[in-house]
C-alpha cells in the first residue's frame, strides 16, 4: 500500500484552506500592563520589600487538575513588576496544612514530585515556544524550554519542558504558617526577545499542589483547546528593557587520572555573544566532555536496533530544539570527539534560525548498503559537520522550515571531503482551529563512500492529529528507503513504508482520587520497498490516573514482524503502575510478557518476560535515594529452556549539603556482563557554568569464582567559571 504524491498534495491544499483562527487567543482580563519600579528587591524568599506594593497583583487562578474550571482549594497571589534589567515575580502560596507541603532540598533541575511554581515566558508571543522557570518551596531552581510542537526526546518530561537548557536567574522561597512564598528575579540578559522598543509577551503562572493532584493556572486552561501557550495571558512592558547584547566567557579546566597512566589536564573555552537581543553566537574550543553525568544503564541484549542515549554535553544541549524535525536528522551523540564548534541560534521577527559547525576527530562512519562497514577500531580520519536550520512563522502555532546537514570525512584537512553525507529537506507544522494539527517533512540525501556515490534518495513523513476534549485521533505515514542515509541523525529503521493510526478517548470524572480514564487503540502496518509486508500490529490499552499522582497502564498487543525473511506472529502484554503516595516516597512498577524474536542468523520465536521496579526515597529533606531494578528473561518457548537472563541494579544516592554543594554516589551492576560500576562525585554549582566537580570512578568485572577484578579506576575534576557582561 502507498500514497500517491497527488493525494498528499490534495491533503495539504485542503488544510491550507482551513482558517488558522483560534478562539483561544487570550486577551481581555488576562492582558496586563506591568508596573515599572525603581527599587530592586532583596531576593530572600520574603515578600517584605516595598516593590511588591507597587507591583501588579494577579490572583484570579483557576483549576485545571483535577477539576477543570473549578476554584483552587488553596489561594494564590502573584505580584509582577520590572525595571530596565530584570523581571520580578513574588508569589504567596497559601496552604491550609503547611506541614503537608512537599518540598526537598535537592540538585538544580531535580524538583520533580515537589509542590512549586512555574513561570512561562513566551517572549516572542508566537504561541510556539516559551522559557520556563520553576521554583519549589525550598527555593530550588529548575529551568527549561517549553516547545508546543517539538518531538519528544529524553530530558523532556510529560510537561513538554526540556530541562537541558540552563540560564541564570535568582530565586528564593520560605515556608511559614500560611504556606510558602517565592521571590524570583529574571535578568532580561538571560532571555531572548524581539529587538523592538515595545514588548508584549505571552505569560502564564502554574502552581502544583502534589498531595491533592491539583494544578492551577492564572490564565484559565481548558482541554477544549489543544495547546498551552495559545491559552496564556499577556504582559506588556512600556519601558525600555536591557537588550541581550552581552558577552559571556566560560573557561573550563578538566583533569583525568587513570590508574597506571599519567595525569591528563585539558583547557577549554566557551564564548557566547548576543549579537542582538534575539540572536546568539556560541564558540567552543576543546569542549569538556568529562564523565560528570553518566548514562542510565539499558538492556542491550538481543536488540534489533541501536539504543538511544540522550545528549548530556552543554554546548550541544542549549538551543537543541531549534534543530528538531519530524525525522530526527540531528542527533549530536554521533559527534564523538570534537576539537571545536561554532553555533548560532535565534529568532528575528518571524524567522527562527540555527547553525552548527563542528570538527570531530573521531566521527562515526557513513553507511551505504553496498559498502562494507569499517572495523570497529578502524581510523576513518576526521569529520567536518555542518547543520543549517531555518523556520518561518506563517501564523500562530504554524511554521514552514528548511534543514541542511552536511558531514564530510577524510584522513586530513586537505582531504576532508573524501566521503560525505548531505541531507536537505523542508518541513511544516500547521495548527487549525483549536485542535487540529498537520505536520510533514520531505527530505533528500546523497552520499559518497570509497568513490561509490548514490543518487538523490528521498524520504518523507506526514502526520495529522486532532486533540479535542475527549477524542484524540492520529494518522501518520513514514517513507524511508534502505539507501537513505542521515549519518548526523538517529534513524532507527530504514527500508520501510509505514502507516500508523491511533484513536484515544478521555473520560473525565475529575475527582481527586480519579482524574481521567484514557482507553486507546492503535494500528500499524508497514511494507518494505519490494512491497513485502514487514509489520502488522494492533495494540489496545488504556491509562487511569488519580489519587496522589497514581497512573496505571495496561496494553495488549498482537503483531507480525518479518525478520530475515521469516514472518513471526506474536502477542504480548505490558503495563506499569506509578504513584507518589507520600511526600518521601514515590515508585514505579513496570512489566511485560509475551512472544519475542531471538535476533540472530537463524532467528526463532521465544518468550520474553521483563519486570522493573523504581523507588525514589527521601528520608530527609536533603537526602535522596533512587533505586532501579530490572530483570529480563528470555526462554526458547513459554515454560521452556532459559536462553539468557539480564539483571541490572542501579542506585543513586544524593546528599545535598546546601543549594550549591552536594555529594552523589552511583552504583550500577549488570549481572549479564558481570560488571560493577561505582562513581563518587562532589559537586559545587554556584550557578549554571560556574561549577566545580571532583569525582572518582571505579569499574570492576566479575570473575568465574565470583570475585571482582578491577578494570579501571579514574579520578577526575572539572572547574569552569561563567563570566557575563
Amino acid at each position: 500500500m502507498s500514497f500517491s504524491k497527488s493525494r498528499w498534495l490534495h491533503l495539504v491544499l485542503l488544510f491550507s484552506l482551513l482558517s488558522p483562527y483560534s478562539a483561544a487567543d487570550s486577551g481581555g482580563g488576562y492582558h496586563v500592563k506591568l508596573a515599572q519600579v525603581s527599587e530592586v528587591p532583596r531576593i530572600d524568599g520574603f515578600l517584605n520589600d516595598s516593590i511588591w506594593d507597587e507591583a501588579v497583583l494577579l490572583d484570579a487562578f483557576t483549576q485545571y487538575e483535577p477539576k477543570e474550571g473549578g476554584d483552587p482549594t488553596e489561594k494564590t497571589e502573584a505580584y509582577v513588576a520590572y525595571d530596565s534589567t530584570n523581571l520580578y515575580i513574588g508569589i504567596r502560596c497559601f496552604d491550609s496544612d503547611p506541614d503537608a507541603i512537599r518540598a526537598f532540598l535537592t540538585e538544580r533541575d531535580k524538583v520533580m514530585n515537589d509542590d512549586g511554581i512555574t513561570i512561562f515566558l513566551d517572549t516572542f508571543n508566537d504561541k510556539k515556544r516559551a522559557f520556563a522557570f520553576e521554583v519549589n518551596p525550598c527555593g530550588v531552581q529548575s529551568d527549561g524550554i517549553y516547545n508546543e510542537a517539538a518531538r519528544h526526546r529524553p530530558g523532556m518530561g510529560f510537561d513538554r519542558i526540556d530541562k537541558n537548557w540552563d540560564t541564570f536567574f535568582l530565586a528564593e522561597a520560605s515556608i511559614d504558617e500560611l504556606g510558602y512564598t517565592v521571590e524570583i528575579s529574571i535578568p532580561f540578559k538571560s532571555l531572548r526577545f524581539p529587538n523592538a522598543a515595545s514588548q508584549i509577551w505571552g505569560f502564564q503562572i502554574m502552581r502544583k499542589i502534589r498531595r491533592k493532584n491539583e494544578e492551577i493556572y492564572w490564565s484559565p486552561r481548558s482541554r477544549n483547546v489543544d495547546g498551552l501557550l495559545i491559552q496564556a495571558g499577556q504582559i506588556q512592558f512600556d519601558g525600555e528593557l536591557e537588550k541581550g547584547r552581552n558577552l559571556e566567557v566560560m573557561p573550563v579546566a578538566t583533569g583525568l587520572k587513570v590508574k597506571g597512566e599519567k595525569f591528563r589536564p585539558e583547557i577549554g573555552l566557551n564564548i557566547k555573544y548576543g549579537l542582538t537581543s534575539d540572536l546568539t553566537a556560541d564558540l567552543t574550543v576543546n569542549p569538556d566532555f568529562s564523565q560528570i553525568e553518566s548514562d542510565m544503564p539499558q538492556v542491550d541484549i538481543n536488540k534489533r536496533y541501536d539504543l538511544y542515549f540522550p545528549e548530556k554535553r552543554p554546548f550541544f544541549l542549549e538551543g537543541s530544539d531549534f534543530f528538531d524535525t519530524p525525522i530526527e536528522l540531528v542527533y549530536t551523540r554521533t559527534i564523538i570527539n570534537p576539537d571545536w564548534g561554532v553555533k548560532m541560534t535565534g529568532k528575528m521577527g518571524k524567522t527562527t534560525m540555527g547553525f552548527l559547525s563542528v570538527f570531530d576527530t573521531n566521527p562515526t562512519p557513513i553507511s551505504l548498503p553496498d559498502v562494507d562497514e569499517p572495523a570497529e577500531d578502524a581510523d576513518i580520519g576526521s569529520g567536518f559537520i555542518n547543520i543549517f536550520r531555518i523556520k518561518q512563522d506563517l501564523f500562530k502555532e504554524s511554521h514552514i522550515g528548511f534543514i541542511l546537514t552536511d558531514k564530510e570525512t577524510g584522513d586530513s584537512w586537505g582531504n576532508i571531503t573524501r566521503d560525505y553525507n548531505r541531507v536537505v529537506g523542508v518541513d511544516g507544522h500547521f495548527k487549525f482551529n483549536d485542535y487540529d494539527r498537520f505536520s510533514f517533512q520531505v527530505v533528500g540525501t546523497q552520499s559518497r563512500v570509497d568513490e561509490i556515490k548514490t543518487d538523490l534518495v528521498p524520504a518523507m513523513s506526514f502526520n495529522l492529529t486532532r486533540n479535542t476534549r475527549h477524542l484524540q485521533l492520529t494518522a501518520e505515514y513514514l517513507h524511508l528507503p534502505d539507501d537513505f542515509e542521515a549519518t548526523s541523525g538517529y534513524i532507527q529503521r530504514k527500508d520501510i513504508r509505514q502507516f500508523r493510526t491511533r484513536i484515544g478517548y478521555t473520560i473525565l470524572p475529575q475527582k481527586e482520587w480519579l482524574v481521567d480514564i484514557r482507553p486507546s487503540i492503535e494500528y500499524r502496518k508497514g511494507w518494505d520497498f519490494d512491497g513485502i509486508l514487514t509489520d502488522h500490529e494492533l495494540r489496545i490499552g488504556g491509562f487511569i490516573s488519580g489519587w496522589r499522582g497514581t497512573t496505571l497502564y495496561g496494553g495488549f498487543t498482537t503483531e507480525m514482524e518479518r525478520y530475515n525473511g521469516i514472518d513471526f506472529k506474536r502477542t504480548g502484554f505490558r503495563g506499569f503502575l506509578s504513584s507518589d503516595p507520600l511526600s518521601w516516597l514515590s515508585g514505579r512498577i513496570r512489566f511485560s510478557f509475551g512472544n519475542s524474536i531471538y535476533y540472530e542468523d537463524n532467528p526463532y520465536l521465544g518468550y520474553l518476560t521483563s519486570i522493573g521496579l523504581s523507588l525514589d526515597l527521601k528520608p530527609l529533606t536533603n537526602f535522596r535515594l533512587l533505586y532501579d531494578f530490572r530483570v529480563e528473561d528470555f526462554y526458547r518457548s513459554r515454560g521452556g529452556e532459559k536462553v539468557y537472563n539480564v539483571t541490572i541494579l542501579s542506585q543513586r544516592l544524593n546528599y545535598q549539603l546546601s543549594k550549591t554543594l552536594s555529594i552523589r554516589l552511583i552504583t550500577d551492576y549488570n549481572d549479564y556482563y558481570g560488571e560493577l560500576f561505582n562513581s563518587l562525585l562532589l559537586s559545587w554549582v554556584l550557578r549554571p557554568g560556574t561549577v566545580f566537580y571532583l569525582g572518582y570512578n571505579d569499574n570492576q568485572e566479575k570473575e568465574t569464582g565470583g570475585l571482582f577484578r578491577n578494570e579501571g579506576r579514574t579520578v577526575f575534576f572539572k572547574f569552569s567559571y561563567w563570566w557575563r557582561t
